[in-house]
């Protein structure tokens, strides 16, 4: 995802170490920093031509931060638990390169250890350097091993026997999350999901028309197969891509929920929980209508003024909490409400090790208020869309089920005409599974208010 990546603009420090700067990221993502905050405010001291590896490094060792893990503690004298801070991080990036980049062994141990002795000083980089040995030994007596090859011969459980702790270490994900969706799903697509969200992901263009993309000079754009109008951006910056066209950057699950939403829409058309507001922007552009995009993070919410100045909808936006609506009566509402984001952990590097059952039991609660805010405000006839980018129950099917409880007001109304059949429940629903799509993950629910 290297030349993906725009940081925040500044003037460049010449030359910062990409394997330092890597560094500095985990150590910032360590101290509560998100990780892509954390990228725009390191980035721009590194050499342009080296900042795709340095974040490359940084967020592939966050998502596989259990896998390195299992490596590192199999060819060290103590479980990476134990380790100084500073030095795992080092021993994450030179394993990160030479287990999954599969980078030569003077580049991986030799420029990894040359970096961390400019931090650690020369013992405890003598520590980093005797274990990233240690590493490079097994990895080349697996010599030529492709992925899976590398995952039966390292030090992970077999997954026909302990599938939790394989896909908890191999797979890199909490270990409370894999139970989960192993009791839900096949062993065979939760580890395709699993795989899935340890890839970075895909920068795509979506145009707003229906038109054939005529890309900038330096921009390269592929189809994404079975998503119109999305488009792969193989080459090139997406600010680059967006000078020149009508569109804007969304994953086709993002894409999908506006399409979901479909039909002739009563007028105002709010969306709630609304930043960055590419949603906004797809509403505007694709029925026609002026949009309000509502949401509590100014910071988040200024990022919409310039796109839509740009490419000229009638969006505008305002600050306002999603529990107390500064509107009495809107026609049409969609509630894109804050979620664990279970569906696009791929995209948020660092999030799966923020998680936990009592984040997902938060965000239920909070759910319940905001949809019952938005609910409110939709006049009969009008139409609630309720979306998130979870693959939750509680947060998805279970939540709306007990909305309509509490609201008999309103019903499910079934999925717009066009929608993907791999991409709809039984009920009508929007349910955009990753590990079938190769997308972000999505849900969404069409309830019409008839009284």
């Amino acid at each position: 995802m290297g030349g993906a990546f725009e940081p925040a603009r500044g003037r460049a420090a010449a030359g910062l170490n990409p394997r330092a700067a890597a560094h500095r990221m985990l150590g910032e993502v360590r101290r509560g920093t998100r990780s892509d905050r954390a990228a725009s405010r390191i980035l721009p001291a590194v050499d342009p031509a080296d900042r795709g590896l340095a974040l490359d490094i940084a967020f592939g060792c966050l998502r596989l931060r259990a896998r390195l893990d299992a490596w590192i503690g199999a060819c060290a004298d103590r479980p990476p638990a134990r380790m100084d801070r500073a030095v795992r991080d080092w021993l994450r990036i030179g394993a990160y390169q030479l287990t999954e980049l599969r980078t030569p062994d003077h580049a991986a141990v030799g420029e990894t250890v040359g970096a961390a002795r400019s931090a650690l000083g020369r013992g405890r980089a003598g520590y980093v350097n005797a274990v990233l040995r240690a590493l490079a030994r097994r990895r080349d007596g697996d010599s030529g091993a492709g992925p899976d090859a590398l995952a039966a011969a390292g030090p992970f459980p077999d997954p026909d026997v302990d599938p939790v702790g394989h896909l908890s270490s191999w797979g890199s994900h909490p270990e409370w999350l894999v139970r989960r969706w192993l009791a839900r799903w096949e062993l065979a697509d939760v580890r395709r999901l699993v795989e899935q969200q340890n890839r970075a992901p895909d920068v795509v263009v979506r145009l707003l028309t229906g038109d054939d993309p005529a890309p900038p000079d330096g921009v390269e754009l592929d189809p994404v197969p079975g998503w119109p109008r999305s488009f792969r951006l193989e080459k090139g910056l997406p600010g680059t891509a967006l000078s020149g066209l009508r569109a804007v950057i969304q994953d086709p699950a993002a894409s999908a929920v506006v399409d979901y939403v479909g039909g002739r829409l009563g007028e105002p058309v709010l969306d709630v929980c609304a930043a960055p507001g590419t949603k906004a922007l797809g509403l505007a552009a694709a029925y026609g209508v002026p949009v309000v995009a509502l949401d509590i993070s100014h910071r988040r919410l200024a990022r919409l003024g310039a796109p839509a100045r740009r490419l000229g909808l009638p969006v505008s936006a305002a600050v306002a909490d999603a529990r107390r609506l500064p509107v009495a009566e809107a026609g049409t509402v969609l509630a894109d409400v804050p979620c664990t984001g279970t569906g696009v952990l791929r995209r948020r590097a660092d999030a799966r090790w923020r998680l936990e059952q009592r984040s997902l039991d938060d965000l239920v609660a909070l759910q319940r208020e905001i949809v019952d805010a938005c609910a409110a405000a939709v006049r009969p006839g009008g139409l609630l869309v309720y979306s998130t980018c979870s693959l939750e129950r509680e947060e998805n099917e279970e939540q709306v089920d007990a909305f309509l409880d509490r609201r008999p007001d309103y019903r499910r109304e079934p999925h717009p005409e066009g929608a993907r059949g791999d991409c709809t429940t039984p009920r009508g629903d929007l349910f955009v599974r990753p590990w079938l799509t190769g997308t972000d993950g999505a849900y969404a629910a069409r309830l019409r208010r008839i009284a």
